[in-house]
């Protein structure tokens, strides 16, 4: 009897080992297949940014910074520093007018293509994380079953042994030992139960963002410019330098921001779904651009038509 218990007991440490374990499973799907795929600006699309600087100083005699900034975003400037400085010729009013709007369109629709690719990151994230977590509530549910089981189990055969009136026997005894244990082992199985996913993204926004001072390539020149401008308010702070602020000092610990801003690794639910809630901090950020777009053209239309303002 001994020698069986024996047994018993390994073949139960043997499987809390292997429930305990931490276990990485691949990706069912690429995780970046799709979402920054065709979102590409090339370098020659920010050359403007040196004259539009040198004008920079001109126009904040007649203008507030901000639409100063934006200016300098959508490579209007020269147009707006002839607009205060020259005025605008009869008739050129609507032509004027249809060249800001074409600028802060073309703009806009950059703005939205990229926070799209970040909204497509940010799903892909809670997609798996729920993955993940169904996989960990159905090995869950099968050891809660086999305790329940094991504890039916040891209750009926001890009750059918004392019902034999056995006097003398302690095989009741050892059998009810073996099945406390094995209720005991698959509790600590439950409470141990870990599960992580294997993820690789080598585009990371997060990164980009976080460390990056130059333009990463699938980010379009104008946005990346107002992002990073410290003169679009009187705080002199970057919307990205808010986002950064934000991150450091309520998301991450350094451990998991290290995973955060990496190429990939191994990430547990809550790890994915924390990836997911900076996405949307900084597609919530850049959605802000908009807001200050629609500023903009206000203001030079209040320039361009300054009797029906």
């Amino acid at each position: 009897m001994a020698r069986s218990l024996g047994r018993l007991l390994l073949v139960l440490l043997i499987g809390y080992s292997s429930c305990s374990t931490k276990k990485v499973i691949p990706s069912p799907t690429a995780f970046q297949s799709e979402c920054l795929e065709g979102l590409e600006f090339g370098i020659e699309e920010e050359v403007f940014l040196a004259d539009s600087l040198l004008i920079r100083e001109k126009l904040l005699a007649y203008v507030d910074e901000k639409t100063v900034e934006m200016a300098i975003a959508l490579n209007l400037t020269s147009e707006l520093a002839e607009i205060v400085t020259k005025g605008i010729e009869p008739g050129q009013e609507q032509a004027l007018k249809s060249k800001v709007m074409g600028s802060v369109l073309k703009m806009n629709l950059e703005l939205h293509s990229l926070m799209s690719a970040i909204d497509c990151e940010e799903e892909k994230s809670e997609q798996v994380a729920s993955f993940v977590e169904r996989e960990l509530r159905k090995k869950e549910r099968n050891l809660t079953v086999a305790a329940i089981v094991t504890g039916a189990l040891v209750g009926v055969g001890t009750g059918i042994m004392l019902a034999a009136n056995n006097s003398g026997n302690d095989l009741p005894e050892y059998l009810g030992i073996a099945g406390g244990l094995t209720e005991v082992f698959l509790g600590l199985s439950i409470l141990r139960l870990d599960r992580k996913v294997m993820i690789q993204h080598t585009k990371n926004i997060l990164r980009d963002v976080y460390l990056s001072d130059s333009r990463p390539s699938y980010f379009p020149p104008a946005v990346w410019y107002y992002f990073n401008s410290q003169n679009r308010n009187e705080a002199g702070i970057s919307l990205k330098e808010q986002l950064v602020d934000r991150w450091n000092t309520f998301n991450s610990t350094d451990e998991s921001l290290s995973l955060l801003i990496s190429n990939g690794g191994a990430y547990s639910p809550d790890m994915l779904k924390s990836r997911s809630e900076m996405l949307d901090q900084l597609e919530s950020q850049i959605a802000l651009i908009s807001k200050d777009l629609l500023y903009f053209l206000s203001r030079v239309e209040a320039l361009i038509y300054p009797l029906k303002s």
